[in-house]
């Protein structure tokens, strides 16, 4: 899909613009107030753009844009919901950790290896 957008000045003297985007591409990108996104030039469409949502890690702060990202997530019974967007490098970290911890509560356990 294609949407055409207008820029205006921010009038604040710092010379950006501001970009407004309709609730239609918002829901169509899967973006919500908050996303974090990078702007980028296509000169082979006449000058258009391209936006892609940045999800940063939520232990180390870096940029899962290159590599992608994995989720730790909980939905309780209660219905609250939380979870934490991770880099590769913290997700198999917290993985690690998990399996260590399981090891050692199961250590003396009869039965299992």
């Amino acid at each position: 899909m294609r949407w055409k957008l207008i820029c205006r000045d921010a009038a604040d003297g710092s010379g950006d613009l501001i970009l407004e985007l309709p609730d239609d591409l918002l829901q169509a990108a899967g973006w919500k107030v908050g996303d974090i996104l990078e702007l980028e030039g296509v000169q082979a469409n006449g000058g258009a753009i391209q936006l892609t949502k940045t999800v940063l890690c939520d232990v180390c702060g870096t940029s899962t844009t290159e590599t992608g990202h994995g989720v730790l997530q909980a939905q309780w019974r209660d219905g609250e919901c939380e979870g934490l967007r991770l880099c590769k490098a913290c997700f198999s970290y917290a993985m690690a950790t998990l399996r260590r911890e399981h090891e050692v509560r199961h250590l003396f356990d009869e039965g299992e290896q």
